[in-house]
Protein backbone atom coordinates (compact mmCIF):
# COMPACT_ATOMS: atom_id res chain seq x y z
CA UNK A 1 0.00 0.00 0.00
CA UNK A 2 1.36 3.55 -1.26
CA UNK A 3 2.20 5.70 2.51
CA UNK A 4 0.16 8.99 1.67
CA UNK A 5 2.16 12.26 1.91
CA UNK A 6 1.29 14.35 4.77
CA UNK A 7 -0.95 17.04 4.63
CA UNK A 8 0.45 20.55 3.30
CA UNK A 9 0.11 22.89 6.06
CA UNK A 10 -2.73 25.78 5.29
CA UNK A 11 -2.14 28.42 3.62
CA UNK A 12 -4.67 30.36 6.18
CA UNK A 13 -4.19 30.31 9.74
CA UNK A 14 -7.14 29.00 12.19
CA UNK A 15 -9.50 30.36 14.37
CA UNK A 16 -9.86 33.23 16.61
CA UNK A 17 -8.53 32.78 19.92
CA UNK A 18 -11.87 32.61 22.81
CA UNK A 19 -11.63 32.86 26.66
CA UNK A 20 -14.65 32.64 28.75
CA UNK A 21 -15.46 36.09 29.88
CA UNK A 22 -18.39 35.23 32.91
CA UNK A 23 -16.54 35.75 36.03
CA UNK A 24 -18.06 32.64 37.51
CA UNK A 25 -16.07 30.82 35.48
CA UNK A 26 -13.02 33.04 33.99
CA UNK A 27 -12.11 33.09 37.67
CA UNK A 28 -11.73 29.63 38.18
CA UNK A 29 -9.94 28.36 35.23
CA UNK A 30 -7.13 29.72 32.37
CA UNK A 31 -7.80 27.37 29.88
CA UNK A 32 -9.01 28.94 26.74
CA UNK A 33 -9.62 28.12 22.71
CA UNK A 34 -6.28 28.52 21.49
CA UNK A 35 -5.09 29.04 17.27
CA UNK A 36 -1.43 27.46 15.94
CA UNK A 37 0.69 29.96 18.31
CA UNK A 38 3.74 30.14 16.30
CA UNK A 39 4.40 33.25 14.08
CA UNK A 40 4.98 33.12 11.04
CA UNK A 41 7.98 35.39 11.74
CA UNK A 42 9.80 36.16 14.98
CA UNK A 43 6.86 37.72 16.80
CA UNK A 44 3.07 37.24 16.77
CA UNK A 45 1.13 39.95 18.37
CA UNK A 46 -3.11 39.43 18.36
CA UNK A 47 -5.19 42.55 19.72
CA UNK A 48 -8.93 40.84 20.55
CA UNK A 49 -12.01 43.33 21.76
CA UNK A 50 -14.93 41.49 23.50
CA UNK A 51 -17.76 43.56 24.62
CA UNK A 52 -20.47 41.07 26.01
CA UNK A 53 -24.07 41.38 28.34
CA UNK A 54 -24.69 38.74 31.13
CA UNK A 55 -27.95 37.82 32.05
CA UNK A 56 -27.84 34.91 35.21
CA UNK A 57 -30.55 34.55 37.56
CA UNK A 58 -31.62 31.89 39.93
CA UNK A 59 -32.76 31.02 43.11
CA UNK A 60 -32.69 27.75 45.18
CA UNK A 61 -34.05 27.70 48.82
CA UNK A 62 -31.35 30.12 50.50
CA UNK A 63 -29.12 30.42 47.73
CA UNK A 64 -29.10 33.25 44.79
CA UNK A 65 -27.34 34.33 42.12
CA UNK A 66 -28.02 37.59 39.98
CA UNK A 67 -25.22 38.66 37.28
CA UNK A 68 -26.88 41.40 35.53
CA UNK A 69 -24.09 43.26 33.34
CA UNK A 70 -22.40 44.38 30.24
CA UNK A 71 -18.66 43.18 30.63
CA UNK A 72 -15.82 44.70 28.11
CA UNK A 73 -12.84 42.82 27.93
CA UNK A 74 -9.65 44.22 25.37
CA UNK A 75 -6.79 41.58 25.01
CA UNK A 76 -3.18 42.12 23.88
CA UNK A 77 -1.80 38.39 22.83
CA UNK A 78 2.24 38.53 22.33
CA UNK A 79 4.57 35.53 20.98
CA UNK A 80 7.97 34.86 20.31
CA UNK A 81 9.19 32.66 18.70
CA UNK A 82 12.33 30.72 20.52
CA UNK A 83 13.43 27.76 17.88
CA UNK A 84 11.94 25.86 15.10
CA UNK A 85 9.80 24.42 17.41
CA UNK A 86 9.49 26.28 20.80
CA UNK A 87 7.50 29.91 21.61
CA UNK A 88 6.32 31.83 24.52
CA UNK A 89 3.72 34.04 24.48
CA UNK A 90 1.85 36.56 27.34
CA UNK A 91 -1.51 38.08 27.12
CA UNK A 92 -2.77 40.97 29.19
CA UNK A 93 -5.86 42.54 29.15
CA UNK A 94 -8.01 45.69 30.28
CA UNK A 95 -11.79 45.19 31.58
CA UNK A 96 -14.43 46.56 32.77
CA UNK A 97 -18.31 45.77 33.95
CA UNK A 98 -21.07 48.59 33.92
CA UNK A 99 -24.64 49.12 34.06
CA UNK A 100 -24.17 49.04 29.91
CA UNK A 101 -26.72 50.61 27.26
CA UNK A 102 -27.50 47.42 25.28
CA UNK A 103 -30.45 45.50 26.73
CA UNK A 104 -33.36 46.79 24.12
CA UNK A 105 -31.03 46.32 21.73
CA UNK A 106 -30.39 42.86 23.11
CA UNK A 107 -33.79 42.01 23.78
CA UNK A 108 -35.02 42.93 20.01
CA UNK A 109 -32.11 40.74 18.82
CA UNK A 110 -33.42 38.13 20.40
CA UNK A 111 -36.77 38.44 19.27
CA UNK A 112 -35.72 38.32 15.93
CA UNK A 113 -34.02 34.99 16.37
CA UNK A 114 -37.06 33.77 18.32
CA UNK A 115 -34.66 33.47 21.27
CA UNK A 116 -36.57 34.57 24.68
CA UNK A 117 -34.20 34.76 27.95
CA UNK A 118 -36.95 35.09 30.99
CA UNK A 119 -34.51 36.56 33.45
CA UNK A 120 -34.83 39.65 31.37
CA UNK A 121 -38.20 40.13 31.93
CA UNK A 122 -37.38 40.36 35.67
CA UNK A 123 -34.98 42.95 35.50
CA UNK A 124 -34.44 46.22 35.13
CA UNK A 125 -32.94 47.62 31.67
CA UNK A 126 -29.75 48.67 31.53
CA UNK A 127 -28.86 48.00 35.77
CA UNK A 128 -25.98 46.38 36.93
CA UNK A 129 -26.24 43.86 39.86
CA UNK A 130 -23.34 41.29 40.66
CA UNK A 131 -24.62 39.08 43.79
CA UNK A 132 -24.39 35.36 45.04
CA UNK A 133 -26.20 34.69 48.19
CA UNK A 134 -24.95 31.39 49.40
CA UNK A 135 -26.60 30.43 52.58
CA UNK A 136 -26.97 31.54 56.18
CA UNK A 137 -27.83 35.15 55.11
CA UNK A 138 -24.10 35.17 53.86
CA UNK A 139 -24.23 37.55 50.64
CA UNK A 140 -21.17 38.37 48.40
CA UNK A 141 -21.90 41.91 46.52
CA UNK A 142 -19.42 42.86 43.41
CA UNK A 143 -19.99 46.48 42.44
CA UNK A 144 -19.36 47.99 38.87
CA UNK A 145 -15.54 47.83 37.38
CA UNK A 146 -13.92 50.79 35.94
CA UNK A 147 -11.31 50.13 33.28
CA UNK A 148 -8.42 48.47 34.55
CA UNK A 149 -6.12 45.56 34.38
CA UNK A 150 -7.38 42.09 34.24
CA UNK A 151 -5.78 38.79 35.10
CA UNK A 152 -2.86 37.85 32.57
CA UNK A 153 -1.56 34.62 31.27
CA UNK A 154 1.97 33.28 30.38
CA UNK A 155 3.22 30.44 28.98
CA UNK A 156 5.54 28.51 27.04
CA UNK A 157 4.47 26.56 23.63
CA UNK A 158 5.79 23.72 21.52
CA UNK A 159 4.30 22.84 18.02
CA UNK A 160 3.59 19.18 17.74
CA UNK A 161 4.52 18.62 13.42
CA UNK A 162 3.02 21.31 11.23
CA UNK A 163 -0.32 20.88 12.47
CA UNK A 164 -0.49 20.31 16.11
CA UNK A 165 0.69 22.06 19.54
CA UNK A 166 1.10 21.91 23.09
CA UNK A 167 0.45 24.80 26.01
CA UNK A 168 1.41 25.13 29.34
CA UNK A 169 -0.41 27.93 30.27
CA UNK A 170 -0.18 29.91 33.69
CA UNK A 171 -2.71 32.48 34.90
CA UNK A 172 -1.62 35.16 36.86
CA UNK A 173 -3.60 37.29 39.49
CA UNK A 174 -3.00 40.76 38.17
CA UNK A 175 -6.18 41.95 38.23
CA UNK A 176 -7.51 43.92 41.64
CA UNK A 177 -11.38 44.28 41.03
CA UNK A 178 -13.40 42.31 43.41
CA UNK A 179 -15.62 39.36 42.49
CA UNK A 180 -13.43 40.16 38.01
CA UNK A 181 -9.98 38.44 39.63
CA UNK A 182 -8.81 35.08 40.46
CA UNK A 183 -6.93 35.51 43.33
CA UNK A 184 -4.54 32.81 42.62
CA UNK A 185 -2.04 30.95 40.24
CA UNK A 186 -4.02 29.04 37.66
CA UNK A 187 -2.16 26.10 35.06
CA UNK A 188 -3.64 25.03 31.98
CA UNK A 189 -2.15 22.43 29.38
CA UNK A 190 -3.73 22.59 26.08
CA UNK A 191 -3.59 20.90 22.97
CA UNK A 192 -4.21 22.19 19.77
CA UNK A 193 -4.98 20.75 15.92
CA UNK A 194 -5.41 21.74 12.98
CA UNK A 195 -6.37 20.02 9.64
CA UNK A 196 -6.74 20.83 6.21
CA UNK A 197 -9.18 18.78 4.58
CA UNK A 198 -9.87 20.46 1.66
CA UNK A 199 -8.06 23.44 -0.15
CA UNK A 200 -11.01 25.91 1.32
CA UNK A 201 -11.72 23.82 4.78
CA UNK A 202 -9.92 23.87 7.80
CA UNK A 203 -11.11 22.46 11.32
CA UNK A 204 -9.63 23.63 14.13
CA UNK A 205 -9.72 21.90 17.98
CA UNK A 206 -8.22 21.77 20.96
CA UNK A 207 -8.60 19.62 24.53
CA UNK A 208 -7.10 21.28 28.23
CA UNK A 209 -7.23 20.04 31.27
CA UNK A 210 -6.44 23.02 34.32
CA UNK A 211 -6.21 23.35 37.81
CA UNK A 212 -6.87 25.94 40.10
CA UNK A 213 -6.89 26.19 43.86
CA UNK A 214 -9.60 26.94 45.86
CA UNK A 215 -9.53 30.41 47.18
CA UNK A 216 -12.18 33.41 48.97
CA UNK A 217 -15.29 32.60 50.78
CA UNK A 218 -17.01 30.14 48.07
CA UNK A 219 -13.47 27.81 48.52
CA UNK A 220 -16.09 24.79 49.83
CA UNK A 221 -17.24 24.66 46.70
CA UNK A 222 -15.46 25.37 44.14
CA UNK A 223 -14.28 22.86 41.51
CA UNK A 224 -10.41 22.50 41.54
CA UNK A 225 -9.58 20.40 37.47
CA UNK A 226 -11.19 21.54 34.79
CA UNK A 227 -11.67 20.30 31.15
CA UNK A 228 -12.14 22.09 27.80
CA UNK A 229 -12.95 21.29 24.57
CA UNK A 230 -13.23 23.28 21.01
CA UNK A 231 -13.34 22.48 17.34
CA UNK A 232 -15.11 24.38 14.10
CA UNK A 233 -14.24 25.09 11.16
CA UNK A 234 -13.00 28.01 9.14
CA UNK A 235 -14.15 28.35 5.48
CA UNK A 236 -12.54 29.71 2.68
CA UNK A 237 -14.78 31.89 0.36
CA UNK A 238 -12.46 33.90 -1.64
CA UNK A 239 -8.47 34.52 -0.79
CA UNK A 240 -9.24 37.55 1.79
CA UNK A 241 -12.76 36.10 2.99
CA UNK A 242 -13.14 33.33 5.40
CA UNK A 243 -16.10 31.97 7.85
CA UNK A 244 -15.43 30.32 10.94
CA UNK A 245 -17.10 28.73 13.57
CA UNK A 246 -16.46 27.50 17.32
CA UNK A 247 -18.01 25.27 19.73
CA UNK A 248 -16.38 25.78 23.41
CA UNK A 249 -17.18 23.53 26.12
CA UNK A 250 -15.77 23.67 30.01
CA UNK A 251 -16.81 21.56 33.09
CA UNK A 252 -18.16 23.50 35.83
CA UNK A 253 -16.47 26.15 37.98
CA UNK A 254 -18.63 24.86 41.03
CA UNK A 255 -20.31 22.16 42.44
CA UNK A 256 -23.35 21.75 45.43
CA UNK A 257 -24.42 25.16 45.04
CA UNK A 258 -27.58 24.13 43.28
CA UNK A 259 -27.30 27.12 41.19
CA UNK A 260 -27.02 26.35 37.34
CA UNK A 261 -24.72 29.27 36.28
CA UNK A 262 -22.23 28.15 38.94
CA UNK A 263 -22.78 23.81 38.26
CA UNK A 264 -23.35 23.21 34.62
CA UNK A 265 -21.00 23.36 32.12
CA UNK A 266 -20.11 26.08 29.84
CA UNK A 267 -21.36 25.66 26.16
CA UNK A 268 -20.20 28.81 23.68
CA UNK A 269 -20.62 29.13 20.57
CA UNK A 270 -18.36 31.76 18.49
CA UNK A 271 -18.54 32.29 14.98
CA UNK A 272 -18.07 34.99 12.26
CA UNK A 273 -16.40 36.65 9.48
CA UNK A 274 -12.72 36.76 8.78
CA UNK A 275 -10.49 39.20 6.50
CA UNK A 276 -6.85 38.58 5.34
CA UNK A 277 -5.21 41.91 4.60
CA UNK A 278 -2.11 39.85 3.80
CA UNK A 279 -0.33 36.59 4.20
CA UNK A 280 0.52 37.61 7.61
CA UNK A 281 -2.24 39.63 8.82
CA UNK A 282 -6.04 39.46 8.91
CA UNK A 283 -8.88 41.00 11.28
CA UNK A 284 -11.97 39.32 12.16
CA UNK A 285 -15.91 40.59 13.80
CA UNK A 286 -17.93 37.69 15.49
CA UNK A 287 -20.82 37.19 17.80
CA UNK A 288 -20.67 34.53 20.55
CA UNK A 289 -23.59 32.59 21.64
CA UNK A 290 -24.67 30.77 23.99
CA UNK A 291 -27.01 28.29 23.19
CA UNK A 292 -27.60 26.41 27.08
CA UNK A 293 -28.69 29.22 28.87
CA UNK A 294 -28.58 27.60 32.02
CA UNK A 295 -24.60 27.26 32.25
CA UNK A 296 -22.02 30.42 32.81
CA UNK A 297 -21.70 31.09 29.33
CA UNK A 298 -22.53 34.80 27.94
CA UNK A 299 -25.78 36.05 26.70
CA UNK A 300 -24.19 37.25 23.81
CA UNK A 301 -21.00 39.14 22.87
CA UNK A 302 -19.86 40.73 19.87
CA UNK A 303 -15.74 40.55 18.57
CA UNK A 304 -13.81 42.47 16.96
CA UNK A 305 -10.01 41.32 16.16
CA UNK A 306 -6.19 41.67 14.52
CA UNK A 307 -3.73 39.12 14.64
CA UNK A 308 -0.08 40.13 12.50
CA UNK A 309 3.27 38.45 12.52
CA UNK A 310 6.64 40.48 11.97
Amino acid sequence: MAVQPPLPPPDFSGLPPWAPQNPIEANRSVLFAPPLMMPDGTWGLTLNLDYSSAIELYGYGPRSMTLDAELGRFQVWLTRRIGERWFAFGQVQIQGAYDGYMDRFINWYHSVLGVHYAARDLRPINKYKYEIAYGNGQVLRYGPVDLGIGDSRVGFGRMLGQHAQVLLVLGLPTSTAPGYRAGTLQTGLIVTGEAPLLPWLTISGSLGLGFTPRTGSLAALENVFFLSFSGGPRVRLSWRNFLYGNIFVQTPPFHDTSLKPMDDVDFTIDFGWMFRIDPRTELWVGIVEDPYPDGPALDVAFRIGLRTAF
